[in-house]
């Protein structure tokens, strides 16, 4: 079996939703803990979390799990700091990233199953989702993609480094809109959940802007 390593990405200050989003609730569980929950059937490598400027409150979250926390200390220079990052702290016999930010919960685990397999029967550099015509997340990142990754200046584009690619990917189809839709505001949580998140947070005993 191929070591694939998860590779969450949470280290954004979340300013435009004015909470951790990796703290949201959805249902009983948050965003990440979802995350988790989702790859846990699926006999990974031990997951790597990247964390930012709300390490401290979200440290708690990971007790007890078998993850591997890693700390970025600047993530304003954009996904690609917590990208490199995860890609520095990877195991040596690595041969794949599966690459999953946490503002994307809603991603069941069959379908994750079903992109670690394409990545598995094609051995392609790298494997996407694709709903309505656009790339989603999780992608996985083959070796020497991650080789590229670490080589990539600090101001390079993720986006770009998949653009050139496109033409070696492995893709697959699914009807997952989680696959393509960021919950990046209040606005994207109420059209996910039908809840506002001062309500949803109430019921936890937290509160935005007054609690972190």
């Amino acid at each position: 079996m191929l070591n694939i390593v998860p590779l969450i990405l949470a280290a954004g200050d979340s300013s435009r939703m004015g909470y951790p989003k990796a703290l949201l609730p959805l249902g009983s569980e948050t965003f990440l803990t979802r995350i988790l929950t989702a790859l846990e059937p699926l006999e990974l490598g031990m997951a790597r979390v990247v964390l930012g400027v709300h390490e401290s409150f979200i440290r708690p979250l990971l007790a007890g799990r078998s993850v591997r926390i890693l700390i970025n200390p600047d993530p304003s220079r954009g996904q690609i700091s917590s990208m490199k990052l995860g890609a520095e702290n990877l195991d040596p016999d690595c041969a794949g990233c599966l690459i999953w930010p946490v503002d994307q919960p809603l991603i069941p685990a069959e379908l994750v199953r079903s992109l670690i397999q394409l990545f598995v029967n094609t051995a392609v550099p790298l494997v996407l989702p694709s709903c309505r015509g656009r790339a989603g997340h999780p992608a996985i990142f083959g070796r020497t993609l991650i080789e590229e990754l670490l080589a990539a200046p600090i101001d390079a584009s993720p986006k770009l480094i998949v653009a050139r690619h496109r033409a070696e990917a492995a893709w697959l189809t699914t009807e997952e809109t989680g696959t393509i839709e960021d919950i990046d505001t209040p606005e994207d949580y109420f059209r996910l959940t039908g809840e506002t998140v001062e309500s949803a947070l109430a019921k936890t005993g937290h509160f935005p802007h007054t609690s972190l």
